[in-house]
């Protein structure tokens, strides 16, 4: 009777122990399995402006323009398109006036603020196709963003396109 006693506690000693450890690497284990995830369609995301593209096609041309459908605040635009492999683009700003430029990361950037209510003038994004290719089959995809007009205590307008969504709180509309 007073083995079973000994192997008892011993068990529970050791049961213990093991709770321990286990309890100890599970926090590293779930930060592991929670860590990687993956995550499929989209959502709108609103930092305070809110816009939206507008597209026409002719004749193998995309014209562009970017309204800014927000009621009280003024922003910067960009576009970026994306195509396949062995297409190309020609961008062909129509304002007259340099608006739309060539900001050499990828995307094209409209000098002028937008204001609330206000639209951009027209970027043409001429799609050049080779010879035998296709042309019922491929995507070019026009992707637009803004962000507010920062002003610093000159009251000079700036954007800056480093701020993510984490760096906003929702304010519009509240």
């Amino acid at each position: 009777m007073n083995a079973i006693k000994q192997y008892g506690k011993l068990l529970v000693l050791s049961l213990a122990a093991l709770s321990l450890v286990a309890a100890a690497g599970a926090q590293d284990t779930m930060a592991y399995f929670t860590t990687y995830v993956t995550a499929g369609g989209s959502e709108i995301v609103r930092l305070g402006a809110q816009t939206e593209i507008h597209e026409d096609v002719s004749n193998m041309t995309k014209h562009v323009s970017i309204q800014n459908v927000s009621q009280t605040n003024d922003c910067f635009v960009r576009v970026k398109v994306f195509h396949g492999d062995g297409l190309s683009v020609t961008y062909t700003d129509t304002s007259g006036n340099g608006d739309w430029y060539d900001g050499t990361d990828g995307y094209w950037y409209y000098k002028p603020i937008v204001p609330a209510g206000g639209s951009t003038a027209v970027l043409d994004v001429k799609i050049n196709l080779p010879a035998g290719f296709n042309k019922d089959e491929f995507n070019v995809v026009v992707i637009q963003e803004c962000t507010p007009v920062l002003y610093d205590n000159n009251g000079n307008a700036s954007a800056d396109w480093s701020k993510t969504f984490s760096d906003y709180k929702e304010t519009e509309g509240k």
